[in-house]
């Protein structure tokens, strides 16, 4: 746990701040709140069970020693991880891993350290969390922000594919309707298809420098493994406006500027994460309730396919289950003011989600940002400080949303 203490000497009720994932561990959030932020409220980030140091729940992927495995689809090994299952219930009962079970330790936090309310900061899935906490202990809850929301309805990753394929759908549009950027890329869908069915034929080498020594690495990109990377590249607008450059000079046969670019974004989310965390929360309260047959339904003409969610499937059906009691489900509704934020190309969790999640609270309000997913600016670090000091979302003032912009395409030359 950390605690950076309220600087302006006036302290209010905290904030506690939930990671994303599931399987991100708070305390790494710490270093991206700059000085002076909140300055009236103590921020105190605690790693929920099975994300911090010393009783992480992690698995063998990607690593700085073989970061080849950076460019694989993300729970590609899918039944393979019976070996990380075997290794890690040598010291964990991986049944005792749940939200409700994490939002109780947050409880039994803030009880020991002598709060009566707090505001919660939450991003990704750190606001299916902060639901059911409110759900659970909604009385201890002055206000909450909830970025990039994720509600019990999204059945993860069901809808992962459609998301990203929205996303991309959107960056197509705008790069349309900008005379720079569309002249630039005319074909910006054709340039993935032909990227995609070329590596579905062969997969192809690559040489790329090494991330961290910066020596020539030899790397191979198949198909599924560049649209997974392309996804996590649309989780940031910035890297999003390179994309239709990326796919002109992969189609001209140059992938190495997209592998390079993909080892970037996809070992930053690959480090950010402890898997077996992931499984343990996924497996019991999201993909038990996803059916097989709706599986190509929910995937059909995305670039991404079915390979996601049929991966974690299979991880999940050697993976230990545990009872989730219907009450996880059950309708929320809930008076705590929240500002709901969603960015508009986000590619996991767009505005829809955002706006099902708000019909929980009658006093909360949703704006959308020109961003991807868990936008963090000056603009929505404004929108939450005068949330947590009024404890009122009904009129909050979020004309700085509208003097956002979205940064501009990378251009050749």
């Amino acid at each position: 746990m950390i605690v950076l203490p309220a600087s302006s000497g006036k302290a209010r009720e905290p904030v506690f701040v939930l990671g994303g994932g599931p399987g991100q561990a708070a305390t790494e959030l710490a270093s991206d709140y700059k000085e002076g932020e909140f300055a009236d409220h103590d921020l105190v980030f605690m790693d929920v069970r099975g994300t911090g140091e010393g009783h992480a729940l992690d698995c063998p992927g990607g690593s700085d020693e073989t970061p080849e495995a950076y460019l694989e689809p993300f729970l590609a090994a899918g039944a393979g991880f019976a070996a990380c299952r075997d290794e890690l219930q040598r010291h964990a009962d991986l049944t005792q891993y749940t939200t409700m079970a994490a939002m109780r330790d947050l409880d039994d936090l803030r009880r020991a350290m002598g709060f009566e309310t707090i505001n919660i900061d939450s991003g990704s899935y750190g606001t299916r969390a902060a639901l059911i906490y409110i759900h659970m202990f909604g009385d201890h809850v002055r206000a909450a922000v909830l970025n990039s929301s994720v509600p019990v309805e999204n059945r993860a990753p069901l809808y992962h594919a459609a998301a990203a394929q929205r996303a991309f759908d959107l960056l197509v549009e705008q790069c349309a309707a900008d005379a720079s950027c569309h002249a630039a890329y005319p074909y910006i869908s054709a340039d993935l298809w032909t990227v995609l069915n070329r590596l579905r034929a062969k997969p192809e080498h690559v040489t790329i420098a090494h991330p961290i020594t910066h020596a020539p690495l030899q790397v191979i990109l198949s198909a599924s493994g560049f649209a997974d990377a392309l996804r996590v590249m649309l989780y940031s607008a910035d890297a999003g406006r390179r994309v239709p450059r990326l796919l002109q000079d992969a189609k001209m046969g140059n992938l190495a500027p997209f592998a390079e670019a993909a080892m970037l974004s996809s070992r930053r989310l690959a480090n950010s994460i402890r898997t077996g965390l992931l499984l343990s929360f996924t497996c019991s309260e999201d993909v038990r309730r996803i059916r097989p047959d709706e599986v190509a339904r929910a995937t059909k003409g995305s670039f991404i396919g079915d390979q996601r969610v049929r991966s974690q499937m299979a991880a999940c059906a050697i993976w230990p289950r545990t009872h989730v009691p219907k009450d996880y489900y059950a309708p929320v509704k809930s008076n705590v003011p929240v500002l709901i934020i969603s960015g508009e190309v986000d590619p996991v969790t767009p505005p829809a989600w955002g706006k099902m999640m708000l019909r929980s609270f009658p006093n909360g309000i949703q704006v959308i940002l020109p961003a991807g997913h868990t936008p963090y600016n000056d603009c929505t670090v404004s929108l939450s400080t005068r949330l947590y000091a009024a404890g009122i979302a009904k009129g909050l003032d979020t004309s700085c949303v509208s003097a956002l912009r979205y940064p501009p395409f990378i251009l050749p030359g």
